[in-house]
């Protein structure tokens, strides 16, 4: 039943029955994360106190929690993400520097970082700059997943949203469009009539009276006057 699952094995009983999975990561991004919700107000960042934070107290699996305790790991941390101050020897404050976080965003977003089984982006174009573009665009895509939303929009405005890319490929599918011909409906619909076209009623013909008729064929009969005065 939901509620009551368990993991049972050699001896032992996990009572909680969910299932972890974990993936290579670069633990700078659980950092990020947890130091942008400790010091950010109205996005702003504010001075906080390291040993306040209690890093691995964020994290339920308990070999990452260690990890994230390790005093290297948070330094490096820190050092990367951070503008720090010593206030005294046992306290040390922290401050998230956008500038600092955005290098390395950058960082982690060349194109040369893109696994191959990723790339590929296809453009009728042999412009180098816009394909790197484009294998940039997918790491930042790819990066942003484990982004908070400002960060993800942060980062994109470093690159200008990718405006010059965008450009080039609205104008690809433009002439991709142009160059498809589009059937009438017309020719699906035979004996149907398109509807903007307006339909003008045919005048109806008043049936000839015998006199009428009578002198037409007088007139077929008859002979131009010049004709008497030829040889």
């Amino acid at each position: 039943m939901a509620g009551r699952r368990s993991w049972a094995g050699n001896g032992w009983v996990h009572s909680n029955g969910s299932l972890s999975m974990l993936t290579p990561i670069d633990p700078l991004f659980i950092f990020l994360s947890l130091l942008t919700q400790a010091s950010q107000s109205d996005n702003e960042f504010k001075f906080i106190d390291v040993n306040s934070i209690g890093f691995e107290s964020h994290v339920d699996t308990a070999s990452v929690s260690a990890f994230l305790a390790m005093d290297a790991v948070q330094k490096k941390a820190l050092a990367t993400l951070c503008e720090t101050r010593q206030i005294s020897e046992s306290v040390c404050v922290a401050k998230v520097d956008p500038g600092q976080v955005l290098t390395w965003l950058k960082h982690k977003c060349s194109s040369s970082r893109l696994p191959q089984e990723l790339d590929v982006w296809q453009m009728e174009t042999v412009d180098e700059t816009l394909k790197e573009q484009a294998l940039v665009r997918e790491m930042v895509l790819l990066v942003s997943e484990y982004l908070q939303p400002y960060w993800t929009e942060r980062l994109l405005c470093e690159f200008d949203r990718f405006a010059q890319l965008c450009e080039s490929e609205k104008k690809a599918v433009a002439t991709h469009m142009a160059a498809v011909i589009f059937d009438s409906p017309d020719s699906y619909t035979p004996g149907v009539a398109d509807p903007s076209t307006k339909l003008v009623p045919a005048k109806q013909v008043k049936p000839k009276t015998a006199k009428k008729r009578q002198l037409e064929r007088a007139a077929a009969k008859s002979k131009p006057i010049l004709s008497f005065f030829q040889k």
